[in-house]
């Protein structure tokens, strides 16, 4: 009886002393108890501060994003309208017989590959993922400067085309001079199978 009469004595004599120390004791227990949660939630805040920073990164690089969508779009448009199509046989070899009218060359015998170049298929080293090619053989008659004119053409053409292999052989033995029999090889690139 007398420890509470000593206690009840203190809290008259300091109630606010009794007071503050009732809270801080309240204070220090609530800190203990959300000590774990502090870090937590401090971890989170960085999380989400470097998320901030990647979104305001990303808004920035996106300033001419919908043009540049638009120009790489029209870049593939572009490049799917020049692909040749394995199927289309006849217009393929076409396209190169009209070289030929344009030019004083005669192509006397051309002939579609069945299998593109095997170092641009599946598993080979310079292996294409969207597109596939066509390899044509082709046997040319005419003058040196000719088929080189001939060769320049398939170059700058609006197709895409490259020739792969060229062999000349020499051609008076037929009774014209300075001709030349050449054989090219020509890899097409064309549209994924």
């Amino acid at each position: 009886m007398k420890s509470e009469n000593k206690l009840i004595r203190i809290f008259k004599d300091y109630p606010l002393a009794v007071v503050c120390f009732a809270v801080i004791l309240m204070c220090t227990a609530a800190i203990f108890l959300r000590g774990g949660t502090t870090i937590e939630l401090t971890a989170q805040e960085n999380d989400l501060t470097a998320r901030i920073r990647t979104i305001d990164q990303n808004v920035k690089n996106a300033k001419d994003l919908k043009e540049e969508v638009n120009e790489v779009q029209r870049l593939v448009d572009e490049i799917q309208a020049r692909l040749f199509n394995r199927n289309e046989r006849a217009i393929n070899i076409n396209f190169f017989y009209a070289l030929e009218n344009r030019l004083n060359v005669r192509i006397s015998n051309i002939a579609q590959m069945p299998a593109g170049n095997p170092i641009y298929e599946k598993g080979g080293p310079r292996a294409l993922k969207l597109h596939s090619t066509i390899g044509y053989s082709m046997s040319l008659n005419g003058t040196f400067e000719d088929i080189l004119e001939f060769m320049y053409e398939l170059h700058r053409v609006d197709r895409l085309i490259r020739v792969a292999d060229f062999q000349v052989a020499d051609a008076s033995r037929n009774g014209t001079q300075n001709t030349l029999d050449a054989r090219l090889r020509v890899i097409v690139l064309a549209e994924n199978e």
